[in-house]
């Protein structure tokens, strides 16, 4: 067993070819950093809220679609189920810039992200708190608790306990009484403060008893030891009907209690700013990881396939001294093993150096050394091994089949057919042209959906949220001055954007029905600026008045009523009347992959009566020249606050496909990855390649064949590889972009060209990697080959 350790020869051999020893341990090297980074990745997914005690007994409720709640409801469950041994209701404010809270604190002004929690947060919750009690840490409704992070850089190294913060459009300051570590692998978000919910009510009304916001906070429920919560389903459901207006409604029909550590994965986690998982995303991760993993480890196999003649002298000599066939194959797979693990140990470093940008791509922190418990370092030592000898058994039996008895004779000869490097290099193409196919076509996705038709004017407007602003005298002062600056066309005022859907109104219509409306207001600069067409005006007088509406041609529809009716009425009864004021030509509401919606706007002029949500500021010129004058601007009439909450519209239409524009990232840097691997594997293959044929080609030479003619057979012999997997890999990623393009309502239509470019790309690659050799061998002398 020991003579199977002296790795001796091994390094020798690895010195004699340096090739390929490079480009093996680079590629293996490079495909273990993406399957160390994406094992931890998976880790922190599949473990997310584990490490809470009373995991087991923590529920979120919710219903077929979502998984938030009006603010009250935990007081009527408490109430009903002695069960529940304790809840709380938590609220993300802030998790995108444009909600982004304006806060003073020590001798600067910040933006923060703000979490509202009740005061059990750190009773149901382990988060760990650095400093402040658990039980006192939210008692008083003027207390807060600070992230380290943002602890850290508000107050540096001072103790910020009993530090005071304020916001500027509130009189009321607030005691800092704790400090919590940054909250990670939680579905609750990591925020700036933490502060108590009940916040939410006198920020807005709908908050009430009634339950009238439906959709305020996340209810997490605690159970008591032993109760079986989830038997008491039926008997909610049957209860919501009576207290519950959108179970009244029929608005939902299930209700749901999901585990907290389901809660991550979970579907109707979609509209509540807590973190949330896609198992499809984590399918493609390890996919794609797969694949380059799969390229390396052909690499190695290949290579040594190709290496079998060079090595087979030495095996065979070990025979001759009495090693057994058995132990021949040993050896090899324990220095292909040997070289897995400096690879390995290479990746580990190079994980950790990439560890930055690969959280920002993925979206989610990873932490390489950190996670590394002695459970993930078994699972990476017995991975490494399966990894060696998976890469080490088809060499080790070619090698090893070579008998002694030809070196005796001297009848060896260093030749291969290559049969399985063409297969492996046709398998690395296909898949290569595949992913190469992958990316363009979901870059073109991407495209047509930002492109995509949304029924109003989104280009050179920003969009400004007005909670950085403390009253309506400074907005009004802000459009004043805005209207002075040459960049800017026009300043408009409006609650709401299509884009960010309003506001929400769902009304009873009829005794068994209810239609939801999203609610735009805005002022006659608002729509002129958003260019939403008025196909009716039946010019009615007053238009502040409540129940005069506009609505779109998707609420004629889901009414039922004629296009030229003048009223409609809501309520059990019909008995609440609205007049119609016009009718606008539908708009996109969300997104573009949104469903139609209905909608009721309303047009103000009167800007006392209103508050605003939204500026508008239509710009001229230069986009980034007229952001920085606006918010320049803004900090000259704010004494100096910090400017967020902006964007251009275009902007906002292009995040709401990040999740598309990650996968694209992933695929692409995957697939250049792959390439180079690839490219690497050719190279050094036509370099043993060439090696062999090199008294084939004199011998053509000498009888007359030109340097195209061989320079054109050595590389065709290639090419021709390229050309069975394009055959093999068009129907391939055919069907598979078909199938991952049905999942969209607004699609682009697969055109051959995607897959003639990807096919003529990977040729442009396999005829760059193997000319070099070719040309070398093409112009040799035919007398020093045959010499040799």
């Amino acid at each position: 067993m020991f003579r199977q350790l002296n790795f001796r020869s091994f390094f020798n051999f690895l010195g004699r070819n340096k090739l390929y020893a490079a480009i093996n341990i680079f590629g293996l090297s490079v495909s273990l950093m993406f399957v160390i980074l994406i094992a931890d990745y998976t880790l922190r997914q599949l473990t997310c809220d584990d490490y809470h005690a009373k995991a087991d007994r923590i529920y979120v409720i919710g219903n077929e679609e979502r998984i938030t709640s009006g603010y009250y409801l935990q007081k009527y469950l408490r109430d009903r189920y002695p069960e529940i041994e304790s809840t709380c209701a938590v609220a993300v404010s802030g998790q995108s810039t444009d909600a982004m809270q304006p806060v003073e604190a020590g001798q600067g002004k910040y933006s923060a992200t703000i979490l509202f929690a009740d005061t059990t947060f750190f009773r149901i919750f382990d988060f760990e708190l650095l400093e402040g009690d658990r039980e006192q840490a939210l008692a008083s409704r003027d207390n807060v608790v600070l992230s380290e992070s943002f602890a850290r850089k508000v107050f540096g190294t001072f103790n910020p306990m009993g530090q005071v913060i304020r916001f500027p459009d509130e009189e009321k300051s607030y005691v800092v009484s704790g400090v919590v570590r940054d909250i990670d692998r939680s579905v609750i978000p990591n925020m700036d403060i933490i502060m108590r919910a009940e916040r939410l009510c006198d920020i807005n009304s709908a908050n009430d008893e009634h339950m009238s916001n439906s959709g305020a906070v996340t209810t997490f429920i605690l159970a008591r030891p032993g109760a079986d919560l989830t038997a008491k389903i039926p008997d909610m459901l049957d209860y919501f009907k009576d207290i519950y207006w959108i179970y009244k409604g029929n608005v939902y029909q299930h209700v749901t209690l999901t585990p907290l550590r389901d809660v991550y994965f979970l579907s109707q986690n979609n509209d509540g700013g807590f973190n949330y998982g896609s198992w499809p995303f984590v399918m493609i991760l390890f996919g794609v990881g797969a694949v380059i993993l799969l390229f390396a480890v052909m690499n190695y196999i290949n290579l040594t396939v190709a290496q079998t003649g060079f090595r087979a002298k030495e095996m065979a000599a070990r025979r001759l001294l009495g090693a057994s066939r058995g132990e021949i194959i040993l050896k090899l797979i324990l220095e292909s093993t040997f070289l897995c693990v400096v690879a390995f140990v290479i990746a580990l470093f190079l994980a950790a150096a990439v560890e930055p940008g690969a959280s920002r791509l993925l979206g989610s922190k990873i932490g390489v050394w950190q996670d590394m418990t002695p459970a993930v370092v078994a699972c990476y030592a017995a991975f490494i091994v399966v990894l060696g000898v998976v890469a080490g058994f088809i060499p080790a039996m070619m090698v090893s089949r070579y008998k002694p008895v030809d070196i005796v004779r001297g009848s060896f000869r260093h030749r291969t057919k290559m049969f399985y490097s063409k297969v492996l290099i046709t398998i690395q193409n296909v898949i290569t042209i595949v992913l190469i196919a992958t990316s363009l076509t979901i870059g073109l996705q991407i495209r047509h959906l930002i492109s995509a038709p949304m029924g109003y004017n989104t280009a050179d407007i920003l969009d400004i949220s007005t909670e950085i602003f403390l009253g309506k005298k400074q907005i009004a002062q802000f459009r004043e001055e805005l209207l002075r600056e040459p960049c800017v066309e026009a300043v408009a005022l409006g609650c709401g954007t299509p884009h960010d859907r309003g506001n929400n109104n769902t009304m009873q219509y009829g005794p068994d029905r209810m239609i939801g409306f999203q609610i735009f207001i805005g002022d006659s600069t608002y729509f002129r600026i958003l260019g939403l067409e008025r196909l009716r005006d039946n010019h009615l007088a007053r238009m502040n008045d409540d129940n005069m509406v506009f609505i779109n041609q998707h609420a004629l529809r889901e009414l039922g009523i004629a296009e030229d009716a003048e009223e409609f009425k809501v309520g059990m009864d019909y008995s609440y009347p609205y007049q119609i004021a016009g009718i606008y030509r539908d708009f996109q509401i969300g997104s573009a992959l949104d469903k139609p919606q209905s909608a009721m706007l309303w047009q103000t002029d009167d800007i006392a009566d209103m508050y605003p949500w939204n500026i508008l500021v239509k710009i001229r010129g230069d986009k980034t020249a007229a952001y920085n004058t606006v918010k320049s601007v803004f900090e000259r009439i704010s004494d100096g606050a910090v400017f967020t909450g902006a964007e251009y519209i275009e902007q906002e239409i292009e995040a709401d496909y990040a999740d598309q524009r990650r996968i694209l990232h992933i695929v692409g840097i995957f697939t250049l990855v792959a390439i180079l691997i690839s490219a690497l594997g050719l190279v050094a293959m036509s370099t043993y390649y060439i090696q062999q044929k090199e008294q084939e080609v004199a011998v053509r030479k000498v009888f007359g064949s030109t340097r195209g003619e061989v320079l054109t057979r050595l590389v065709g012999n290639f090419m021709r590889l390229v050309g069975a997997a394009f055959v093999i890999a068009v129907p391939v990623a055919w069907y598979l972009l078909e199938r991952w393009l049905q999942d969209y309502s607004v699609r682009i239509s697969l055109s051959p060209l995607i897959f003639l470019a990807s096919g003529t790309f990977a040729a442009v690659v396999a005829f760059v990697a193997v000319f070099w050799q070719s040309s070398r061998a093409a112009d040799s002398n035919p007398i020093d080959s045959i010499k040799n």
